[in-house]
């Protein structure tokens, strides 16, 4: 007997609508919709409210679930314009985006082919909500991931639970209470890691599954939900709270809020309201059924996928002003999404394609998935190679021109070209510089707000340690270096983003003021309970923060670096302050790539690249048993700070240093803090 389908809702189709607008005008910063986000939590319910109702109207008909026809529907529906997306964008962006970027596109490019793009997002603590945050055309593959993720797990969970009551009319019960226990566990999941690690808390698919749970809810209460609601007139206004409501969470809510957590219960609330009431008929009916409406639901999936990439690429190619940029782009992946669903969409969901056997479309699938994968897995081949030269050069460099290597070609009286020997080559290369970093900085970054420790250099030894955010941890290979050299046994408790401190600033989000806060008392027990230290080294970014509150900023920020500092200095610890590195900006490696000839062409002015205020050594020059080591003169000469010193790339990205120019900075760092310590003088007796 074959599975009835559900009849067509015009409402639903509409939610898609309102939520593709909602997310179009997000990523193309109207300013109006801020909030606009929230689409992304509606298509969630809206996929847990259909695929449950398909699987659910399946096992009320025959017991089980024919798992490879479900599969092979859902890889008809979303696979062949994912993958015709991906292949686009890749071509595009190969063409608009400078080399050093194709790393990182390669490997969003293979994650969002293999639905995996938000565990991705996730292990690299992308804050998907922050303004000005580097973004590639595959980000927003990460809804993608979670949405085939589950639909991958969550036909097997429903099938379990029916076969294991196995009794008649329990089975529904029985898939209901599971569900309601799934969203309850996912919910509270949400709440927790959203407040102590917001950042990959967003993609993760344990974080978002109840929303999905509560579309399923919706299909599992009989006659989608309304038939709970009396008369046409509550389910109006059911339907009328509902749409205005995730309109208002697009308008009033912003990138600031910790989110997903408690804080999308609303735009979920809103999006179930409008399923339960069920209103096609009356005025709000009529505006569902809008030809307009209707083909905007139509075209949403595809819409979603093209309107990203032109957004992102579009200014690339053309230089546009801000008015005409969007219009264009809102025209462009209009069409595009349209010629999608009339061309490879229809043929494939409902023309002869659609009649294959499920076997046959999931091997084909997987095909064309592989050929997708050709892509990245022949840049990932060019990347090790490329690697691999890197690795050379910089030997060959070092053994036969060690005096002009690195940071030695810009110290005082070298007699070296700053930017080394022309015609020798750099190293590492733009396209590698973003994997020149020390081993310990996938190893020993805090993943949440826990404490971590990583100890290197000699057990035993003097106690000295390095905390901070990534501006202090890029220091690691060259304090590991002093390490071994001195006998220091080196402490690193490092979390990017967090600077080690108790300044309140101006300009981090509430979620990230949370998650640092955390992160910073962690530190202070785990300190206040570990042996004391001989030396601790401090560094923190400059430009990311704003200004500390509070009606003197200065006060503010020298106060908040004591909160940390002084309970260590009582114990006899020196504080050392090093200087922040120069912000550099992005557009420093393309030239490097345009100049290869002439590297030494591509410097910036000390006036832009320290154009913040380095909080951080200002409180350390105010604070009896703190130290600065000032290593401006290591990245600056004559106004300026060079891109290539000896030979070497200085900048991974926009402000963090190659690893292999640190290991340059050993004689350098040890130099200038013996000398800064010396001329401190010996500890007073309040800091022994």
């Amino acid at each position: 007997m074959p599975t009835q389908q559900a009849p067509f809702r015009t409402d639903v189709h509409a939610l898609r609508a309102v939520a593709v607008v909602l997310v179009l005008a997000y990523h193309l910063d109207l300013g109006w919709l801020r909030g606009g986000f929230v689409g992304v939590d509606a298509f969630f319910v809206v996929a847990g409210f259909l695929i449950t109702g398909q699987l659910l109207r399946q096992l009320r008909d025959t017991g089980h679930i024919d798992l490879p026809a479900f599969w092979a529907r859902r890889a008809r529906r979303l696979a062949p314009a994912a993958l015709l997306v991906l292949a686009a964008t890749a071509t595009a962006a190969v063409v608009l985006t400078p080399r050093q970027d194709w790393p990182t596109l390669g490997a969003q490019l293979a994650a969002s082919a293999l639905a995996v793009e938000n565990w991705a997002l996730a292990a690299s603590s992308t804050d998907y909500l922050a303004a000005g945050d580097p973004s590639t055309p595959f980000e927003h593959f990460w809804s993608l991931g979670v949405e085939e993720q589950f639909t991958l797990l969550w036909p097997l969970l429903l099938l379990a639970v029916w076969r294991v009551v196995r009794r008649p009319g329990s089975g529904e019960r029985a898939v209901l209470v599971a569900v309601v226990v799934v969203v309850a566990a996912s919910l509270t999941c949400s709440s927790v890691l959203t407040t102590t690690d917001p950042a990959p808390a967003y993609f993760w698919p344990h974080t978002r599954a109840w929303e999905f749970g509560v579309g399923a809810i919706l299909a599992l209460a009989p006659d989608g939900a309304s038939c709970a609601v009396p008369g046409p007139r509550a389910r109006t206004a059911l339907a009328v709270t509902g749409w205005l409501g995730l309109v208002g969470c697009g308008l009033l809510l912003t990138p600031a809020v910790a989110y997903p957590g408690t804080a999308a219960v609303l735009p979920v609330a809103a999006t179930a309201l409008v399923i339960t009431g069920r209103t096609e008929t009356g005025p709000l009916g009529r505006a569902t059924r809008l030809p307009s409406v209707r083909w905007l639901g139509r075209i949403s999936y595809p819409l979603y996928l093209w309107h990203w990439p032109v957004a992102l690429l579009l200014p690339r190619a053309l230089d546009l002003p801000t008015p005409s940029r969007v219009a264009v782009t809102v025209v462009l992946a209009a069409g595009l999404a349209h010629l999608t669903t009339v061309l490879v969409e229809r043929p494939v969901t409902t023309g002869r394609l659609a009649h294959h056997r499920p076997r046959v479309t999931l091997a084909v699938v997987a095909g064309a998935t592989a050929l997708v994968l050709v892509v990245p897995a022949v840049g990932w081949g060019a990347l090790t190679g490329q690697l691999r030269e890197d690795r050379a050069l910089a030997t060959e460099l070092r053994t036969d021109g060690d005096r002009c290597w690195g940071a030695a070609a810009i110290a005082p009286g070298s007699g070296c070209a700053v930017a080394g020997e022309p015609g020798r080559g750099t190293t590492p290369s733009t396209v590698t510089a973003a994997y020149d970093v020390d081993p310990t900085w996938d190893d020993c970054q805090a993943e949440a707000t826990d404490a971590r420790s990583c100890v290197v250099g000699v057990r035993g030894g003097t106690r000295v340690a390095l905390i901070g955010d990534s501006h202090a941890h890029q220091w690691s290979s060259a304090l590991i270096a002093l390490a071994e050299q001195r006998g220091w046994e080196l402490h690193l408790m490092v979390k990017g983003g967090c600077a080690f401190s108790h300044v309140r600033w101006s300009d981090v989000s509430a979620a990230d003021e949370r998650r640092c806060g955390a992160w910073n008392r962690a530190v202070d027990r785990s300190l206040a309970a570990a042996a004391p230290y001989t030396l601790v080294f401090t560094s923190a970014r400059a430009d990311l923060r704003g200004a500390p509150e509070g009606t003197d900023p200065a006060r503010s920020a020298r106060d908040g670096y004591r909160a940390s500092w002084q309970p260590l200095i009582d114990r006899g610890a020196r504080i050392v302050a090093i200087t922040d590195t120069p912000a550099v900006g992005s557009g420093v490696q393309h030239c490097v790539d345009e100049h290869r000839a002439d590297p030494g062409s591509c410097r910036i002015s000390t006036g832009r690249a320290f154009a913040a205020a380095d909080r951080l050594v200002a409180a350390a020059r105010a604070t009896p048993g703190a130290v600065v080591t000032d290593m401006t003169s290591s990245f600056c000469v004559q106004g300026a700070c060079p891109a290539v010193i000896g030979n070497v790339l200085v900048y991974r990205d926009s402000q963090h240093l190659t690893r292999t120019y640190v290991t340059t900075l050993v004689g350098a760092l040890g130099q200038r803090t013996d000398a800064a310590l010396s001329a401190a003088g010996p500890a007073g007796p309040a800091e022994r």
